[in-house]
């Protein structure tokens, strides 16, 4: 059995850092995330009580920008953000209007509802019921949900029940809860009263998003099994789903040892000829899902796709782009991503360069595919430095 390393969550770091900010603890954070989004994230905390009045700039990372766009908002100081050229095209529109209707002061310096903005913060007032568009992402909502506590009078969210990821809002949530947050639920709504955070030391489990490469390679692959540390069951993270999703393909999951034991057992393959996966609370685990469909030999069809145009790519696009490259069989419907098999023609032995449009996942999943195509290339490997620092070792 070999060992498969992948970094701790980020997304469960991220919100922690958030939360452990705002309680102003000096509790540790144990097996913190690794990934550039991560240590991006520190970095501009440790900014923001340093220079009250500063360019902050949050690259590519989507999280990092609308969690702080938030944070901002409800501090006392004046600071402009910007971002690179991807992320100063992914929506943020939702977020800014919900901030605007709890009277935050956001200004755009070029475009309407476009980085880069100038907040002037510390003007949020709440004691009113606010409605989020959480349809092209759930960072909005959990943005907002973050730093509701310390919102003067309190907050009340609607929820929509058709919102992408949901399970993002339950694992942002449940740590506010276990942090002293006061949130009820009735019907549709949450209801934030004002509280403050107890932080208290913790420690951050090991990311199923990065484990999902894991996955993809075994099942490729096959051969010996893989053991992953510090993943548990009745994990917060929505892509623990891929336990489920995979074992269609022959991966078996077995949790012994603090960890997740990974098998290929080609028996245990579905015997269905199509197979349908519905990924709209888990659209990260999409690419990886995708490329091990291919090799199944089956017909596979994706629903939920929605929010997937507004990732650091527009991964509708660059997986059909690079799997086409590969001889893949691809239908793109109005809601739907089809892999039906390989087609006919021959590939080359000469090299197929994969564009990554910068995309750690894209750049991730294709690189595993060279365990069949040696002669993939990707035009940046260094892109899987955002969430998998340690991803080439396991390579």
């Amino acid at each position: 059995m070999q060992e498969f390393k992948v970094p701790s969550s980020k997304s469960i770091s991220n919100r922690l850092l958030i939360i452990k900010y705002l309680s102003q603890s000096n509790k540790a954070i144990k097996n913190l995330s690794i990934a550039d989004d991560t240590i991006l994230m520190q970095n501009i905390l440790s900014q923001i009580d340093t220079n009250p009045s500063k360019l902050i700039f949050t690259d590519n990372a989507g999280t990092v920008t609308r969690f702080i766009i938030s944070l901002l908002a409800l501090k006392h100081g004046d600071w402009q953000i910007d971002a690179d050229p991807q992320m100063r095209e992914r929506p943020i529109k939702p977020l800014l209007d919900a901030l605007k209707s709890l009277g935050a002061e956001i200004n755009h310096l070029e475009r309407n509802d476009k980085l880069p903005i100038q907040i002037i913060g510390g003007k949020l007032i709440g004691g009113k019921t606010i409605k989020i568009d959480s349809n092209k992402s759930s960072q909005f909502l959990s943005s907002l949900l973050l730093i509701s506590p310390y919102i003067k009078d309190g907050l009340s969210i609607q929820v929509d029940e058709d919102m992408v990821s949901k399970p993002y809002l339950n694992m942002t949530t449940s740590l506010m809860k276990e942090f002293g947050a006061k949130i009820r639920e009735e019907e549709n709504h949450l209801i934030i009263s004002p509280s403050e955070y107890n932080f208290k030391e913790t420690q951050v489990e090991n990311d199923y998003s990065s484990a999902c490469f894991a996955f993809e390679k075994l099942s490729i692959q096959g051969g010996k099994d893989l053991f992953i540390k510090n993943l548990y069951p009745n994990s917060l993270q929505a892509d623990s789903i891929a336990i489920s999703y995979f074992s269609n393909f022959g991966i078996e999951s077995r949790f012994e040892n603090n960890g997740l034991r990974l098998s290929y057992i080609k028996e245990n393959i579905s015997k269905e000829k199509t197979l349908l996966f519905d990924i709209k609370n888990c659209p990260d685990i999409f690419p990886s899902l995708v490329m091990t469909a291919l090799f199944s030999e089956k017909r596979v069809v994706f629903k939920g796709i929605e929010s997937l145009e507004f990732k650091e790519s527009n991964r509708i696009q660059a997986m059909s782009e690079g799997l086409k490259k590969i001889g893949a069989k691809v239908i793109i419907e109005e809601d739907s991503f089809i892999i039906d098999g390989f087609q006919t023609k021959k590939l080359t032995d000469k090299p197929i360069i994969i564009k990554t449009y910068d995309d750690h996942r894209i750049a991730m999943t294709f690189a595993i595919a060279t365990l069949k195509f040696p002669n993939i290339q990707l035009d940046n490997k260094d892109c899987v430095s955002k969430s998998f620092p340690m991803f080439w070792e396991n390579i």
